[in-house]
């Protein structure tokens, strides 16, 4: 018996998500909300999985791929479709099965291009002959879906047929792949008449520079000559003129090639201007630093980057500020950069001192980017002396800023800052009890407050007692994140002292055995102050039922598990009675559910 859901796959949908899209970059690992020492003290199992595939699974899907039906079939392809975007081991059986529905032109468009696309996602180089079977046929979108397959698996036989596109272009997508093909895996003759055709001004802009592209991409020498023809030319042929330029050059060629890409990345097309100084920067990192007149400062991001990469490969104590003063680019991945530059050079004696400068230069300055980087540099040196600026920070209206300060001030934990961290604590509390905050400060001064607050507990700074009784009460304004900080908090600073705070136990066994629905307590909450009760020592019978019921509680079906309620619960039971429990049972899944699966009832289950 099958489960099936319906879907039609358009072939639109199809062909987008094997062409892929950009990949949205991230400058920095979140380390502020990734670095929670609450969540790590004490060290509690983390939840885990094993991915498992159902003795069943792809028998099924294959037996639904060689039904009648085309709408199974088509859920079938679409099913392996997505199993080989995650991974999915074991599929290596299905590739015979799809490359007969493939090479079978009977069957429908949608089929054997998903099929298709599924064989290129397994790296199936085996489907070669098969993808040349429907591309010599004339399928345009066997071509879109396998051809940068073929290029990657050299299959020399496409050779002739991106030859004969070249001569008779009907395609622009098509004429684009031929380009990168023969780019690829063509003769120098190949080359060359794809370098003819980027500098024919007869031709189409767009398909003029995307030839450029695959010559800068796949040869292994420069056109000068060709890329010279074409520099007192349009933006488009300046942008060619780049690429043919870019691969880099022979010894015999190289005062020719450093010519003129100093001259292209004078140009006042940026593009062709950062092409130009990063092909520069492969070979003759010195002249791109000689060129800082035009390149310091330039508009284009990767021709700025050519010459910050000369700069630190170059790097003297001369040249240590002005690297430094990067810090403030505009792009965040140059900023991150160049601040693990700076860390790495930190190492060098000759360089330490300034580094330490340039740390509280930026802790001090009046850009919000220089100041965060400098934040993390203090932290990754270890800067004790900027936590009064640090302070000072708290109030910033960045958030880039007022997170990463609480976050430096926790880590550098600077005994002397903490009356100052409680005082501004206090002078927010109540606009976090009323919901008063700015809206578009809103989230991130929950989390400064959230690391002010583990700062409090890391350092057992007692005079904040009164102040985190009050947030981890349950109070609906404030959310859960701060609360569990506070609750947690708690347990470290008055750890092995039952009685130091009073009214202390009764606040954190209330919070843990509250059951009221309306709001509900959550269970991070619970866990925290499960935790803070066995550290306090507070080990009376009420206690440790109230642990046993919630261990129980999160018990499924006689097996341990991953809530943080189950392991909060056993570590304090654990800690105050001296037992052992059971550790959590890993789980397993499937990357289900699927579009077809076989009727299982465990496999549901553990999959909801």
């Amino acid at each position: 018996m099958l489960i099936r859901v319906n879907q039609i796959i358009l072939l639109l949908i199809l062909l987008a998500g094997v062409l892929g899209s950009p990949l949205q970059s991230q400058a920095q690992r979140n380390i502020i909300k990734d670095d929670w020492p609450m969540f790590a003290d004490p060290v509690m199992p983390e939840g885990k999985k094993i991915l498992i595939v159902a003795e069943k699974l792809i028998p099924t899907w294959l037996d639904a791929l060689a039904s009648e039906d085309d709408e199974i079939r088509i859920d079938a392809v679409q099913t392996l479709r997505l199993a080989a975007q995650k991974k999915l081991p074991g599929l290596d059986v299905a590739i015979e099965p799809l490359m007969a529905v493939v090479a079978d032109t009977e069957n429908s468009a949608t089929i054997r291009y998903t099929s298709a696309s599924v064989l290129v996602l397994l790296d199936a180089s085996q489907a070669k002959e098969v993808f040349l079977a429907g591309i010599q046929d004339g399928e345009y979108e066997m071509s879109i879906i396998t051809e940068p397959s073929l290029v990657k698996w050299k299959v020399k036989e496409m050779i002739d047929i991106w030859r004969a596109r070249t001569d008779t272009p009907k395609s622009g997508t098509l004429l684009r792949l031929a380009f990168k093909g023969l780019a690829a895996l063509g003769t120098d003759k190949d080359r060359q008449s794809i370098v003819d055709f980027s500098a024919s001004a007869a031709n189409s802009n767009a398909l003029r520079i995307d030839a450029s592209q695959a010559i800068a991409l796949y040869s292994e020498t420069p056109y000068l000559a060709e890329a010279a023809e074409l520099v007192n030319g349009s933006a488009a042929d300046l942008i060619i003129a780049a690429n043919l330029a870019s691969p880099v050059a022979s010894q015999e060629n190289q005062a020719q090639a450093l010519e003129f890409q100093k001259r292209l990345c004078a140009s006042s097309v940026y593009l062709a201007a950062g092409i130009a100084a990063e092909a520069l920067g492969q070979w003759n990192q010195p002249a791109v630093i000689e060129m800082a007149d035009v390149l310091e400062t330039h508009k284009n991001r990767r021709a700025r980057y050519a010459y910050i990469v000369a700069l630190s490969n170059q790097m003297t104590v001369d040249r240590l500020f002005l690297l430094a003063s990067y810090l403030d680019d505009p792009d965040p991945e140059i900023r991150v950069q160049v601040r693990q530059w700076l860390i790495e050079f930190s190492a060098e004696e000759d360089l330490s001192a300034g580094i330490v400068k340039i740390t509280e230069d930026a802790v001090n300055s009046q850009s919000w980017r220089v100041q965060e980087q400098g934040m993390h540099l203090a932290v990754a040196l270890n800067q004790k002396q900027v936590a009064p600026v640090l302070i000072k920070q708290l109030g910033s209206q960045r958030v880039e800023v007022l997170v990463t300060a609480s976050w430096a001030l926790r880590r550098l934990a600077v005994p002397a800052t903490l009356p100052q961290v409680l005082a501004y604590c206090q002078s927010r509390t109540n606009d976090l009890m009323t919901e008063n905050l700015p809206r578009d400060l809103e989230y991130e001064i929950n989390e400064q407050f959230a690391h002010l607050y583990q700062m409090f507990g890391q350092m057992k700074y007692k005079p904040a007692t009164k102040l985190l009784m009050r947030f981890t009460n349950k109070v609906e304004q404030l959310r859960f994140r701060i609360r569990a900080s506070a609750g947690w908090a708690l347990g470290k600073i008055w750890e092995d002292d039952l009685t130091g705070a009073p009214g202390l136990e009764d606040l954190l066994y209330t919070r843990l055995t509250d059951e009221a629905p309306i709001p509900p307590e959550d269970n991070l909450v619970k866990r925290m102050c499960a935790i803070g009760l066995a550290r306090i020592g507070s080990s009376n019978q009420k206690t440790i039922d109230a642990l046993e019921k919630y261990r129980e509680a999160t018990t499924r079906q006689g097996v341990p598990s991953f809530s943080p309620l189950y392991t909060g619960s056993v570590w304090a039971l654990t800690k105050l009675t001296g037992k052992n429990y059971p550790e959590p049972v890993t789980e397993t899944f499937n990357e289900g559910p699927w579009l077809i699966q076989p009727f299982e009832l465990k496999l549901l289950e553990e999959n909801e």
